[in-house]
């Protein structure tokens, strides 16, 4: 049984239907304490850099739902992270807090060389109004699944 919420746990489980696609774990974070000066330690690492720069932190009852995906080098992942990228930019241009991004950890370690075997996606979800309880952002994590599975079905997406 999941430890995420169903909706998240519904999300997560399209996501996982596309070609290619081998994992995806998902947080919820509070921006608001966020700070720039915060963004060089390991623990904000995760988070995205440059948004967070551009409004000098989180702002006032802001959360980060971020889901975090895995995918196998393939031909048939490469397509499905058009597909989404290409969804994730036309859900931000409609409004939607939106984006998608690439995260990697350094090419050396004191444990040998490890580029080429990082690299993730990290699509990030910025919700605020978030005051008293989550279910605001699990609303729009509502909204952006079922326009997936919209957009899955239009373009006829190829599927696992």
């Amino acid at each position: 049984m999941s430890s995420y919420p169903i909706v998240i746990e519904e999300f997560h489980n399209t996501l996982l239907k596309l070609r290619g696609f081998t994992g995806i774990e998902s947080g919820v974070e509070n921006l608001e304490p966020i700070d720039t000066d915060m963004l060089g330690s390991s623990a904000c690492a995760h988070l995205p850099h440059t948004a967070l720069l551009r409004t000098d932190g989180g702002l006032n009852h802001e959360v980060l739902i971020q889901f975090e995906i895995t995918f196998d080098y393939s031909p048939e992942s490469l397509q499905s992270l058009e597909f989404l990228a290409w969804f994730v930019r036309d859900c931000a241009r409609g409004g939607t807090k939106v984006q998608l991004r690439p995260f990697a950890l350094p090419p050396e370690t004191p444990f040998g060389r490890q580029l080429g075997t990082t690299l993730k996606w990290h699509m990030d979800l910025f919700i605020d109004g978030i005051e008293e309880s989550l279910e605001p952002a699990f609303e729009t994590v509502r909204r952006l699944h079922h326009s997936l599975q919209t957009a899955i079905q239009l373009y006829d997406i190829p599927l696992k």
